[in-house]
């Protein structure tokens, strides 16, 4: 590879990557509440001047590499510039605290999650055509990649610390049966995909004292689409389940009597909720919905492949720790409120 290209983009990168690191930058980020997709960017910025300096190493000249590096560049000066007009704008009061404040809120939001996406579609190009050859000794798949970026953002790895150096772990019984009177959301999320994830949930579910402790259970998956009504439909059948076979077959209810049986069943009464195979935020944002009243120390257990999903479900205050329950195919994570 050229050492001038190389150069430059290393030059570039580093740039933008000691002002997004700042802690000017920081505030900022704070400030416009863009915090995560901002630490995101900042991780693969830093990932991608590793692979920079292995190509360097490796003394690259494909024009495959080449190509990648002029990207990164481009996109990094594309970070750099963004962060800074931020910046320059939150210093206006003008901008911030009039009534277009809440359109402005959105086009930020709006622009940092482009940003984010260009900046993540970059970084995976490299694993992608295995464009470093340091980088591609071992074939990465996409669970390990989600594993590697899971470490990085949502808590993992100080969870993966905590579990190897202190022995602190969190058992998934004790969790749904702690003293919380409020409507408490855990999830569950491990390394490898589902396998083995629905058993461990399953057997919490089956769990004697979770079963004294919460008579209405519930185990529904998630339809794709998702069907709000067979969603529901499948929620009053099983909690219904508990006062008779007979409630299995009524004729199918009017929308109305399904609410009303539904709203009777999670608000006034403790129940357990598992929603096994959460794949999108989406679905948790149509999902929550229904139990905006729900008190009573009810809990709802989400099981999702997905550690973005996972970790938001649990709310922005959530912590992440290590299961004791053990899985012979992954390690698993709850994700649940501190």
């Amino acid at each position: 590879m050229e050492a001038t290209a190389l150069s430059v983009g290393k030059s570039v990168l580093n740039g933008a990557l000691g002002y997004a690191k700042s802690a000017f930058a920081e505030e900022v980020a704070l400030q416009l509440g863009i915090q995560k997709d901002h630490t995101f960017i900042a991780d693969e910025l830093e990932m991608m001047r590793s692979f920079m300096m292995e190509a360097h190493e490796e003394q690259d000249n494909s024009k495959v590499v080449k190509t990648w590096v002029k990207q990164v560049r481009d996109t990094a000066y594309d970070v750099e510039d963004s962060l800074q007009d931020f910046a320059v704008h939150l210093k206006r009061p003008s901008w911030w605290r009039f009534p277009r404040t809440l359109l402005e809120r959105h086009r930020v939001a709006k622009q940092m999650k482009e940003l984010r996406n260009k900046v993540e579609d970059v970084s995976q190009r490299n694993v992608r055509y295995h464009l470093i050859k340091g980088s591609a000794k071992a074939t990465i798949n996409s669970a390990e990649q989600s594993s590697v970026i899971a470490t990085a953002i949502f808590g993992i790895d100080d969870a993966r610390r905590a579990a190897k150096q202190d022995n602190q772990r969190v058992d998934l019984v004790q969790l749904i049966n702690s003293e919380d009177q409020d409507l408490k959301v855990i999830a569950v999320w491990g390394t490898s995909g589902d396998m083995g994830q629905t058993t461990i949930i399953r057997m919490a579910y089956k769990n004697p004292d979770v079963q004294i402790r919460f008579p209405c259970r519930a185990w529904v998956r998630v339809m794709h689409p998702f069907s709000p009504r067979d969603f529901v439909q499948s929620l009053v059948n099983q909690l219904h389940a508990t006062q008779g076979v007979e409630a299995l077959l009524e004729k199918e209810k009017t929308e109305q009597d399904l609410a009303k049986e539904f709203n009777g069943c999670v608000n006034d009464r403790k129940c357990l909720i598992v929603l096994n195979d959460l794949s999108t935020i989406e679905e948790w944002d149509q999902i929550k919905k229904c139990f905006q009243k729900c008190r009573k120390g009810s809990r709802i257990i989400v099981s999702s492949t997905q550690v973005e999903v996972a970790s938001l479900c649990a709310g922005q205050e959530s912590q992440a720790s290590e299961l004791k329950q053990l899985s012979a195919d992954q390690t698993l994570y709850a994700f649940y409120d501190k």
